[in-house]
């Protein structure tokens, strides 16, 4: 069997695997690009180079494809996405990256209607753009969020982190007072709603989110004073192989809150 067709039935069959969200950590930079070497589709290749946290080369691949179709779009609007995570918190810098990757993500959602991948990724580039500016100084960009996250969770249940995103939402909107929101026209944030969709997202990924576990340890240490589920939920966040590039601060975060309990 050629190596190209071998390279990309393999590569199938962990998407297949990752329907159950599994994840077992990064995928080797050398087999990443040994796949990505030996396919001629670009979304084979960048899917490989994503897994292994190769965002320059997965977004070189997708522009020199010359395709502007949904598929492709909405990856682009990933790999800038996680170009723009790696910068420093609140490091204006990012931005950009952000903007262009929500602005690709809307384009596949206009050309692919019902494309869970895109709404996700307009869920995330407009949730992370409000971060940057503020929640209550960007309430257009929360409700994009919000409302493709929910989107992406109808069209496609098994997205644990379109729930992580809404759970994130509701969590960080309920940092105001009740009539500071009521008048950012952002009152839908309920405190009842971070726990069901944090249990939500780690129910589906089978536990494995340690950005999600991390969260929800603050929300049940600050916000219910809980600290023995608090702990469990660091505890589980540290025993997790590390699959996301930020993890390792979520990992560092869950370290220091453990030392300070």
């Amino acid at each position: 069997m050629p190596l190209a067709v071998l390279a990309v039935l393999l590569l199938a069959f962990v998407f297949v695997l990752a329907d159950d969200f599994v994840p077992v950590g990064r995928m080797d930079v050398d087999k990443a690009q040994q796949i990505a070497d030996s396919t001629d589709d670009p979304l084979v290749a960048a899917d490989a180079l994503n897994e292994a946290w190769l965002n320059e080369e997965a977004l070189q691949r997708l522009e020199q494809s010359g395709r502007t179709d949904a598929e492709v779009l909405w990856r682009e609007s990933r790999s800038r996405v996680n170009i723009g995570e790696n910068f420093e918190e609140k490091d204006e810098r990012a931005e950009p990256y952000f903007l262009q990757g929500l602005d690709e993500a809307e384009k596949a959602a206009e050309l692919a209607p019902g494309n869970a991948d895109a709404e996700l990724m307009i869920a995330i580039s407009a949730g992370r753009v409000a971060l940057l500016r503020g929640p209550f100084k960007a309430v257009g960009l929360v409700k994009k969020a919000y409302h493709a996250a929910h989107l992406a969770t109808t069209l496609s249940d098994s997205i644990p982190v379109a729930y992580y995103v809404i759970g994130r939402t509701h969590k960080k909107l309920m940092e105001k007072p009740y009539i500071v929101r009521k008048l950012a026209g952002l009152g839908f944030a309920s405190a009842d709603s971070i726990p069901i969709y944090f249990e939500k997202a780690l129910e589906i990924s089978h536990g494995n989110m340690i950005q999600c576990h991390v969260e929800y340890a603050d929300y049940l240490l600050n916000e219910k004073k809980d600290v023995d589920a608090a702990r469990q939920q660091l505890e589980a966040a540290l025993a997790l192989p590390i699959r996301d590039e930020q993890d390792p601060k979520a990992i560092e975060r869950a370290k220091k809150m453990l030392a300070e309990m």
